[in-house]
């Protein structure tokens, strides 16, 4: 796994505004709650949820995640995230992000490893 982000710290406002990732404090904070309390109702968790402080207001983003089988370097596969940018002519390319569920065995560990690049 690298050491190293593709970007060291990206705010929250620049995760929606040129990510496109809409609501991710939102979506962090329900995350938070859903790992604090797992067997807490949805009325609860939205609670939960609602008084999770976060104390910071970036993130360190990764461009590309591989993921591979145990013991071996094949790629099974990649998830890859871009930022809205311009190309040479100017014209807009809208941001990309992959949506990635992962199932994972006790202690939120997968099968397999992942790298980040």
């Amino acid at each position: 796994m690298t050491k190293h982000p593709s970007v060291k710290a990206v705010s929250f406002e620049n995760l929606s505004n040129k990510y496109g990732t809409i609501k991710f404090q939102d979506l962090l904070t329900d995350f938070i709650a859903q790992l604090n309390h797992p067997t807490a109702s949805v009325a609860a968790l939205r609670t939960h949820s609602g008084n999770t402080p976060i104390p910071f207001r970036s993130v360190p983003v990764f461009h590309k995640v591989k993921f591979t089988v145990t013991n071996t370097s094949d790629i099974i596969d990649t998830i890859v995230v871009q930022p809205e940018q311009s190309d040479k002519h100017g014209w807009l390319i809208p941001p990309r992000f992959d949506t990635v569920l992962v199932y994972g065995q006790q202690h939120n560990s997968i099968h397999g490893e992942f790298h980040l690049y």
